[in-house]
Order: structure tokens, then sequence, then C-alpha cells
């Protein structure tokens, strides 16, 4: 008897945990973190997003270069089963990450804008290609 209480508080807490969601709770307007070759979901819209591949160009971080270089972030923009490939460009020799350094891309009424590509290379590393693009993706006003 004196174990009846203590499992029964148990379960009711038990009970109380929260649901542990099963699809991305990504939504229109805010920053999304898109890996590369990891697909992301705005389930909202039934958009599904996946940074494909990233030609790297930016002069590196502690280097003298003559140009500043860009990144091309190469995204592919699905809504449904219709896939839009889109590319976006980084400059090079700017780290904010509010958006100022990327460009922005039109997709079937959605606007696409590169907020930042990390990791920025740095000196004479060995580059690493473990990119997550921050984008945000809203509709576009009609």
């Amino acid at each position: 008897m004196k174990f009846l209480f203590p499992l029964t508080l148990f379960v009711v807490l038990l009970s109380a945990c929260p649901k542990v969601a099963t699809e991305s709770g990504n939504q229109l307007g805010e920053i999304i973190e898109v890996p590369i070759n990891e697909p992301i979901t705005i389930p909202s819209e039934n958009i599904s997003i996946i940074l494909s591949d990233v030609k790297e160009s930016r002069c590196p971080k502690d280097v003298n270069c003559i140009q500043a270089g860009k990144a091309v972030v190469h995204i592919d923009f699905a809504i449904q089963d219709a896939v839009y490939p889109l590319k976006i460009t980084a400059k090079g020799m700017c780290y904010e990450l509010d958006g100022s350094c990327g460009s922005t891309q039109l997709a079937q009424g959605y606007s696409v804008k590169l907020l930042a590509i990390n990791p920025y290379p740095i000196g004479n590393q060995k580059p690493d290609r473990n990119y997550i693009a921050r984008i945000q993706v809203t509709k576009k006003e009609m």
C-alpha cells in the first residue's frame, strides 16, 4: 500500500510530459539553419529546403586579398513536388549575421534571403565543408 501513492504520482507526472513533435517546427519568417545535404521543412507551406552545394571563393579572415570574393550557395527549394534550384550569394569579407552579407532570390511567391553561410574561411586552415546556411523564407507580397 505504501508503494501505491508513489506509483500513482509517477503515472500522473509521466502523463503530463510534453509530447515530442515529429515534424520540424520551422515557420515562415523565422531564421532557419540549413545544414548541407540535410532537408529542412516548413510544414505549414509544404516547403522543403536542401542546401546542396557551396562554391567558396570568399577571402579568408586574417588574409589580405585583392578581392573580397563570394560564396555561391545552391539551394533546392521545393513546394510539394516542384523543385526550384536557387543560387544565392554571400559577400566575402562580410561577417554580419543580419542578412547584409547575403542576397535574396524569389521562387513561386516566396522570398528566400541568405543571412549568412558558415563557417567563414579562416587564414591558412583547411576549409571546413560542413556548411550551414542561415536563411529566412517569407511570402512575397503581391
